[in-house]
């Protein structure tokens, strides 16, 4: 934080706008179980695909609507935020629970302590850890130590009035993206089905029902066993991991670099434009395409695919991305949430194989779908980065706003504001 307070401003700590609350469930009936994370408190369920408290909750925390929940073994990496939601929930007694004070208004405290600086300032304060950098501690005690300049309430409302707007943004822009992706996987399962989206009618007079093992003529892992000198800061071989994986796209700013001699050692798993990659742990089935200026890297712990003459590379990709390809992935696995998917899997599951110039037509439509998808989820990074800057701005008193504005929030409760 600046030595510099604006003019009007206060320097102090965060303890000074928000405490701690203590009270257990106890005794009392089962409320919905929450968890803290990155995305703030949510419920347990949209984390996990289910609930897994404890069998005796007794100890876990309550939290009210409006409060907030802190996770001081994920506090490094921004897990705070307010409950939003209606009723009151149960959280781990593990978390923490505080709320604003009567001169603090809790829209600019949750701004606050979401902030990017703030989170750096978290780790900065954490402990611990594990080998791999992980589950480091920073207890609440810590949290409310770091310092802060804060504004008066009047100008906190106003702040707050003019980043909830910027959020209002995001999230209308969030949901345009999301339809947009409910688009894409309806004609998905139009065309993958051989239903003409213009008519309605079937179009299967020549195709033939097939495996990914009898049309791909290579299904394998890419590098599994990774000695530590396989690794090289520069110089190397690009390679490919599940984290650079995304349906039907590929994220290239991340690559690790192996050495030309592991590449060599394992020129099997070098990736030909053509080929799909595709994820088998975490996400297993998420796959994309290999184009034309991808050709070479090689791949780390996924799996790769070289097409047979009878079908396309990125055909496959979006048949893979497809719920039909999903739902057969799940039953595969009996419906286990085992989050794995072996190459006996893979080449298990069913396709059905149009004619070339078919495949093409799909191929050039689902384009035109996903570039819809990409300019939108490119117009969510610029909206988020937009935010984050006017948080920073605003909340820091480097950008100041007018004073007739905040003369307006001077008496307006804070729930009204």
């Amino acid at each position: 934080m600046s030595d510099e307070v604006p003019h009007g401003w206060r320097a102090g700590r965060l303890k000074d706008l928000c405490e701690p609350v203590e009270r257990r469930l106890g005794a009392l009936e089962r409320s919905i179980v929450l968890s803290v994370t990155k995305r703030g408190v949510i419920p347990q369920s949209d984390t996990y695909d289910k609930e897994i408290a404890s069998e005796d909750i007794s100890r876990y925390r309550v939290i009210q609507p409006g409060e907030f929940g802190l996770a001081p073994m994920a506090l490094y990496y921004g897990a705070v935020g307010r409950y939003h939601g209606s009723i009151s929930g149960i959280i781990s007694p593990a978390y923490n629970v505080f709320r604003h004070k009567d001169d603090a208004d809790p829209r600019f405290l949750e701004a606050l302590v979401r902030l990017p600086r703030m989170i750096a300032r978290y780790e900065a304060l954490s402990q611990g850890g594990n080998l791999d950098g992980k589950r480091k501690l920073t207890p609440y005690d810590a949290f409310e130590t770091v310092k802060v300049i804060v504004p008066p309430l009047a100008e906190q409302r106003a702040i707050a009035a003019l980043l909830s707007v910027a959020k209002e943004e995001f999230a209308k822009t969030e949901a345009w993206v999301a339809q947009i992706y409910a688009t894409a996987e309806a004609i998905s399962e139009a065309l993958f089905l051989g239903i003409d989206p213009s008519s309605g009618a079937l179009k299967r007079e020549e195709w033939k029902l097939s495996t990914l093992g009898a049309e791909m003529s290579a299904i394998k892992v890419g590098i599994v066993v990774r000695p530590a000198s396989y690794y090289v800061s520069d110089g190397g071989v690009p390679a490919l991991r599940s984290l650079n994986v995304r349906p039907n796209r590929l994220l290239l700013d991340s690559l690790v670099q192996i050495s030309k001699t592991g590449h060599q050692i394992n020129n099997k798993s070098a990736l030909r434009a053509g080929d799909v990659v595709t994820v088998r742990t975490g996400e297993p089935g998420k796959t994309a395409y290999i184009m034309d200026d991808f050709g070479g890297l090689n791949c780390i712990d996924i799996i790769f695919s070289r097409p047979g003459p009878s079908v396309r590379g990125e055909y496959v990709s979006y048949f893979m991305n497809s719920g039909i390809a999903k739902r057969q992935i799940a039953f595969l696995q009996g419906g286990l949430a085992q989050q794995h998917l072996n190459v006996g899997e893979m080449k298990r599951i069913k396709i059905s194989v149009p004619p070339l110039a078919y495949q093409d037509q799909t191929i050039a439509l689902l384009n035109e779908v996903w570039a819809c998808i990409d300019a939108g989820e490119a117009k969510l990074r610029q909206l988020r980065r937009l935010q984050v800057a006017l948080a920073e701005e605003l909340l820091s008193g480097r950008l100041r706003l007018p004073e007739r504005l905040v003369a307006r929030f001077s008496d307006t409760p804070a729930a009204a504001a």
